[in-house]
């Protein structure tokens, strides 16, 4: 399986703050891999490297190409989107504008096509089409936001924390259709998540961070077996 992000030695933080300490990780392509975590850990931080949204340090290789000193702009065009910590959905747009908003980086062509398979996939959001994002429910904001990066036809899907401030059932939900989308197109996805017994459900490969270090990392199956991570993550 070739990888499609390998991040090496990335260094990054905020102002004299140094949150990641030299962090290696990597995406293979057509997979799913998570990232374990408690508060403070670096998770998002991480993300935000990997985005472009942050001064970092080190090596950060996508599809072969080094993006380490690439804006956030273009990482998006090369076909990298991110579903932010708490949605980040423009509350004053509508449903379907923000959808729009979501293709910016690439040509207009096909955008009623592509606004009618996620209205399929996301059926709430076809409801609310003409409602302001402000107005929807945490569940169906974090379906928007997804549903608006993936307007951007990206090869690897950045999802930090999907779970927050959902209710379970919400949850499992979305965990469902990202699991699809990696099953159905073949979509590589980034996993930042608290939730460990069901991220771990849906991953190839999970690394396990702490204060800003990889401490952990292997398959699934493996971490799951793996004694201290169990206890420290899953809870048995």
């Amino acid at each position: 399986m070739s990888r499609l992000l390998d991040v090496s030695g990335l260094v990054a933080g905020y102002g004299a703050v140094q949150v990641l300490q030299g962090l290696d990780l990597h995406v293979n392509d057509g997979e799913i891999a998570v990232i374990l975590g408690a508060n403070g850990a670096g998770k998002t931080t991480t993300m935000r490297a990997i985005s472009g949204m942050i001064q970092r340090k080190g090596t950060i290789t996508f599809d072969g190409r080094d993006i380490t000193r690439t804006s956030p702009n273009e990482i998006v065009k090369m076909g990298i989107a991110q579903v932010p910590q708490g949605r980040g959905t423009f509350t004053d747009l509508t449903v379907a504008e923000n959808l729009r908003a979501g293709a910016y980086s690439r040509k207009a062509t096909s955008l009623d096509a592509d606004l009618g398979e996620w209205y399929e996939i996301f059926p709430r959001l076809h409801e609310r089409r003409d409602q302001k994002a402000g107005s929807l429910s945490g569940g169906e904001q974090q379906m928007l936001a997804i549903a608006r990066a993936m307007m951007s036809k990206p090869r690897l899907l950045l999802c930090d924390e999907p779970s927050l401030g959902l209710a379970p059932i919400i949850t499992q939900e979305l965990f469902a259709i990202l699991a699809r989308l990696n099953a159905d197109r073949g979509l590589s996805i980034l996993v930042v998540e608290q939730n460990a017994n069901l991220a771990i459900k849906i991953a190839h490969n999970v690394f396990v961070l702490e204060t800003g270090t990889i401490v952990a990392a292997g398959t699934a199956a493996e971490i799951a077996d793996d004694d201290s991570v169990r206890k420290a993550y899953l809870g048995y």
